[in-house]
């Protein structure tokens, strides 16, 4: 394997362990406000398209060392294929700052209520700026051990939390509730248009021969996952609750003990969620550092790493007035701009490239 490339398990224990951060922002606040008691299957609902999405990024990223800016450039053309690959990097920073801003503000509201939010801003960039200046296999193997260390915290909590589980709060569904149910997958595939900037960093990835394949194993594993996420979280709480709360799996979690033995569980999956945070950030940041690479003649990361970071971090300290401005933007502008970056436009780039090639 050659210095700079990862393997393509990496880049999914890197995206998987990065899609936990937003997922418990998301879900199942957003699923259950639409779909009620049906919330919990909205990830089962986004499952197909999320399949199809692994299929239309396979398909685009046919090729040998090829990531999804280098693939706009070759099915659109120099001066298009440039435009979309700078759209890409233009949303990867606007979304760097706002994931920034939620993870900072997550910290002052559950731990350090009266620290000052640009510290916690600065030290989160710190941490993604170096992450985003090593070689790429390091970040690779970080997000393998970001992956496990989430993976058992986040089963042993589901575990424990299942106890809560009342099944009135989820059942019965009935024949009525299935457009609610259908539509409470917008949400979650929002959150999957993350996916997308994993793809740019796909001309870095050694590819298996069954890569395709792989992918969409992880993919139905994660749908699994976050499926059995809202359930508990949704079987505790009911759905009524669940959207009033800021982030229900915390809450979930604050009830998970055994007089005279483990309590106070919180506080280390809220410790340990900060791996989710920085793997989000970082995996954001070296996406935007390959397009602006693709872009402009830089070559060292190191050079294009500290402007990038700062521009985010002036975006997350400026952009939001205050927290209602932000979930604002997250539950409409981040919805909307992952559903166009993440599905949308790779499957008008591969059908370019079909008619393209049929002529």
């Amino acid at each position: 394997m050659a210095n700079d490339h990862i393997s393509l398990r990496q880049l999914l224990t890197l995206t998987v362990a990065a899609l936990l951060s937003p997922a418990i922002r998301v879900l199942p606040g957003r699923s259950a406000a639409i779909a009620g008691e049906g919330g919990w299957l909205s990830a089962l609902v986004a499952l197909p398209l999320l399949l199809g999405l692994c299929w239309v990024l396979f398909c685009l990223l046919r090729d040998r060392d090829t990531g999804l800016g280098q693939a706009a450039l070759a099915v659109l053309g120099p001066i298009p294929g440039r435009v979309v690959a700078g759209l890409y990097l233009a949303w990867g920073v606007f979304l760097l700052a706002v994931n920034a801003r939620q993870a900072a503000l997550r910290f002052l509201t559950v731990s350090y209520r009266n620290a000052p939010l640009p510290l916690f801003l600065a030290a989160l960039l710190a941490l993604t700026l170096w992450l985003a200046v090593r070689p790429l296999p390091v970040l690779g193997r970080a997000g393998e051990v970001f992956c496990l260390a989430l993976t058992i915290v986040l089963a042993l909590s589901l575990a424990m939390g299942a106890f809560q589980i009342r099944p009135g709060r989820l059942l019965p569904l009935w024949w009525q509730d299935l457009p609610q149910i259908a539509a409470s997958g917008l949400p979650v595939l929002g959150l999957l248009g993350y996916v997308v900037f994993a793809a740019v960093l796909g001309g870095a990835v050694e590819r298996p021969a069954h890569g395709r394949r792989k992918a969409m194993g992880w993919a139905v594993g994660l749908c699994l996952a976050l499926t059995v996420l809202q359930g508990v979280c949704l079987g505790s709480f009911g759905p009524g609750l669940s959207v009033r709360m800021n982030i229900p799996f915390f809450m979930m979690v604050k009830g998970i003990g055994i007089e005279g033995t483990f309590q106070r569980v919180e506080s280390v999956v809220m410790a340990l969620w900060v791996l989710s945070d920085l793997a989000l950030l970082a995996l954001l940041a070296c996406a935007c550092l390959e397009l602006l690479r693709l872009l402009l003649p830089v070559r060292r990361r190191s050079r294009a790493a500290p402007p990038l970071v700062l521009l985010a971090l002036a975006g997350a300290l400026w952009l939001f007035p205050d927290a209602f401005f932000l979930g604002h933007t997250v539950e409409w502008v981040v919805l909307a701009g992952n559903l166009i970056a993440g599905f949308a436009l790779p499957l008008l780039l591969l059908l370019v490239k079909k008619l393209r090639s049929s002529v």
